[in-house]
């Protein structure tokens, strides 16, 4: 009895202290930890997509509201308008400097079409007197001469007057150069678009061709 009695005695109180020793709020600090730190990135990621949806919001309510209070859509309507017009020039003056630059002494008179061709009927007689003058030197020489576009550029326009820089690249030859010299050609290009792009001025017709350099000698028409 007493053995028994012991044993009781040593292990109910033992169980009964264990029980009252587990303190519950020595375990509250490890569940708020856990629950602290799973509830960083879940805030942040939240906060992330509000900022981001908040300022997707603005900048389209801005933009609305530009878009329907000023004339943004007619500026960017003439903006077009001008750059296409301004293109339609461009081509048009680079076609003529292109044909002009090419040069056959043996079919002169395709310079002469090509450099009349689409010109004002005032601008006709001062062309066809400039083949006049340098034909025979490119008969003499037996010029011929190829040209590739370089560039071409509104510089400027005043109503419907529009001119045009081109610059071309001219590789020709002669009996002088038999394999060819490189030489750079600028024209400059008037035009009218109200009469279909009809060229009223052209300046640098003839650059880089024999006969048309003060220092450049006549041909010779005969023996000594």
């Amino acid at each position: 009895m007493k053995k028994e009695d012991s044993v009781m005695s040593n292990s109910g109180p033992t169980s009964n202290t264990d029980v009252t020793e587990q303190d519950p709020a020595a375990a509250a600090p490890t569940a708020t930890a856990t629950a602290g730190t799973g509830r960083g990135p879940w805030w942040s990621s939240i906060r992330t997509v509000a900022v981001v949806a908040v300022l997707a919001l603005v900048a389209a309510v801005t933009f609305g509201v530009l878009w329907a209070t000023d004339d943004s859509s007619e500026q960017l309507q003439a903006l077009q308008s001008r750059l296409d017009t301004e293109a339609e020039a461009e081509a048009v003056a680079s076609d003529y400097a292109l044909s002009v630059s090419e040069v056959d002494f043996r079919d002169l008179d395709a310079w002469r079409a090509a450099l009349t061709d689409g010109v004002s009927e005032q601008l006709v007689p001062k062309l066809e007197g400039a083949v006049n003058v340098v034909a025979p030197w490119l008969t003499q020489m037996e010029y011929t001469s190829t040209a590739r576009l370089l560039a071409a550029e509104v510089a400027s326009n005043d109503g419907d007057t529009f001119v045009v820089q081109v610059f071309v690249d001219m590789v020709s030859k002669s009996k002088q150069t038999p394999d060819g010299v490189a030489a750079t050609a600028t024209y400059r290009v008037t035009m009218d678009r109200a009469s279909d792009w009809t060229i009223t001025d052209v300046g640098g017709v003839g650059a880089g061709l024999p006969g048309t350099g003060e220092a450049e000698p006549a041909p010779e028409t005969g023996g000594r």
